[in-house]
């Protein structure tokens, strides 16, 4: 379906409300807690571990103890982050009348801002991402939200932002098409996304950081079609991947 100026968006809404970590999500708050802890090698994932030593601490410092991380805990927490940190959204940085290339530059710009930080698991930023994490967070710096996508979504333990991506009506088109600022899938089901940047390039999020590699990532394969958040004028490619 052609692109409509209704599409693109000159501020991006926070996401309702700030989550509790627990063993409902994953990402940068649960990364902090962790590291707060002292908990190494846990991946983002608030298991037992991360439980037990968040009652540990609770207890030591007269909190209420379930294990969980509400704002109580999170102030006496040794974090300098906000405890909304998670409602952290990236803005545009275009026009409503910005082109199809600004919007792509625009993305691309915010991605390559982040090379070197992080791999966050559920991560959506400011510190650290995973790969759709830094891929939704791209699109809205070019101006583009997808509808029934946020970033309490995305933080979801048992979220997939990349199967959602992937199957949005965002507009599609073969990967022999594709080309820079296009989105490209991995694995069969999908396991993995990346920014298409041109000349067989993609910007990615993988532990330990998000880096600059070459097509296609890491041996994995390639999902058959590219999501283009921004098609130029005139191009009608196909309005999602069914």
């Amino acid at each position: 379906m052609p692109v409509e100026a209704s599409d693109f968006v000159t501020a991006v809404p926070p996401p309702p409300e700030c989550l509790p970590a627990t063993a409902a999500i994953v990402g940068v708050k649960v990364y902090l807690v962790q590291q707060a802890l002292g908990i190494v090698g846990h991946k983002e994932r608030y298991d037992a571990t991360t439980v037990a030593a968040v009652r540990a601490f609770q207890t030591a410092h007269d909190l209420e103890v379930d294990g969980v991380v509400g704002p109580l805990t999170w102030a006496a927490l040794p974090i300098d982050e906000p405890y909304c940190i998670d409602q952290y959204v990236a803005q545009p940085t275009v026009p409503l009348e910005a082109s199809a290339e600004q919007r792509i530059e625009a993305m691309i710009d915010y991605a390559e801002a982040q090379l070197g930080l992080p791999y966050i698991w559920g991560g959506a930023g400011p510190m650290g991402f995973d790969c759709s994490g830094l891929a939704l967070q791209a699109v809205y710096a070019g101006g583009r939200v997808v509808p029934g996508l946020d970033t309490n979504l995305h933080v979801g333990a048992d979220f997939r932002t990349t199967h959602v991506l992937y199957e949005s009506d965002l507009p599609h088109v073969p990967l022999a098409q594709r080309r820079r600022g296009d989105l490209v899938f991995f694995g069969s089901p999908i396991t993995h996304m990346a920014i298409y940047l041109g000349h067989g390039r993609i910007l990615e999020a993988v532990r330990p950081v998000i880096r600059v590699a070459d097509l296609p990532a890491d041996g994995l394969s390639i999902q058959p079609m590219v999501v283009r958040p921004f098609p130029r004028p005139g191009e009608q490619p196909e309005p999602g991947s069914r």
